[in-house]
């Protein structure tokens, strides 16, 4: 059973709850050292030029070093993705929001649901969860090892959830 737009009682507290992002490769330190680093090496050409008395290549120095910074900015930022599963004493809540930042929820009776990892090539696989006909994937973004786990884990605690 699929409702759209629920709205969850205040004081209910997930049995199980996890969320998936795609990984992020640069830390916000990281950033910064970055930053500066490369600010550091247009600063010093900027200085070069200068002196070498090519003065209009600083002011087009300047405007590459923000250019870098914002694209790489934008990037650390990242594009948004994240889904998270929570599954409730009556319901399995599945919440994605995309790049964009828009968000979609999906709710499923946690008895009737499947987990499907279906084996792609020699090294890949799709994670689905399958309820009434309808498979919504998830873990889009996740390695072919990390869809497993989180496959056996679904598993896992739904055979708890039904046992109790």
């Amino acid at each position: 059973m699929e409702r759209q737009n629920p709205q969850p009682a205040a004081d209910e507290t997930p049995l199980f709850d996890v969320r998936l992002a795609p990984h992020r490769s640069l830390s916000p330190k990281g950033f910064a050292i970055i930053s500066w680093i490369i600010l550091a090496v247009g600063f010093v050409h900027g200085i070069l030029f200068l002196v070498i008395g090519a003065w209009p290549v600083v002011g087009f120095a300047g405007l590459e070093w923000l250019l870098f910074w914002w694209l790489l900015r934008r990037h650390f930022r990242g594009d948004g993705r994240a889904e998270r599963v929570r599954l409730f004493n009556d319901r399995l809540r599945l919440e994605r929001r995309d790049a964009r930042g828009r968000v979609s929820m999906v709710e499923l009776q946690p008895y009737w649901l499947q987990v499907v990892l279906e084996k792609g090539s020699a090294d890949s696989n799709a994670l689905y969860l399958a309820s009434h006909g309808k498979r919504h994937e998830i873990g889009r973004f996740l390695s072919p090892e990390e869809r497993s786990t989180l496959a056996e884990t679904l598993r896992w605690q739904l055979s708890r959830w039904r046992d109790r």
